[in-house]
């Protein structure tokens, strides 16, 4: 019923996934513990004033899907994925029972909180 029209590199099974509020990324959250950060091909633009976006990687289906930043987030897999209001923040949390904040430009982890877990 539905064509595939992009494919992401992803090394194993997808989990969790989330869109940035306001730049073309796609977070995803996999099943091994990592998460990465993908760049989508960016949306038309009619700054120039022209109608013609025929050209646009987006629409004529030749963009290129770039991994941004990929890392071994958690022991277990990573089940959630949500981002601030800004973007500027990525939080994961994972099986392991911790919930981290990143840097969503470079996927750099400067805090972390660990639930308990369930007896």
């Amino acid at each position: 019923m539905f064509d595939t029209v992009c494919s992401f590199p992803l090394s194993s099974d997808l989990i969790a996934q989330v869109i940035h509020p306001r730049e073309p990324l796609v977070a995803v959250g996999l099943s091994a513990g990592h998460v990465a950060s993908i760049r989508l091909p960016p949306l038309p633009s009619s700054d120039d004033g022209s109608d013609d976006t025929t050209t646009n990687a987006s629409v004529n289906g030749f963009g290129q899907i770039e991994t941004e930043w990929r890392t071994k987030r958690h022991k277990g897999s990573c089940r959630s994925l949500a981002y601030s209001l800004d973007g500027g923040t990525l939080f994961s949390a994972g099986t392991d029972g911790l919930i981290k904040a990143a840097d969503s430009e470079t996927g750099q982890v400067f805090d972390k909180i660990g639930l308990p877990l369930d007896p």
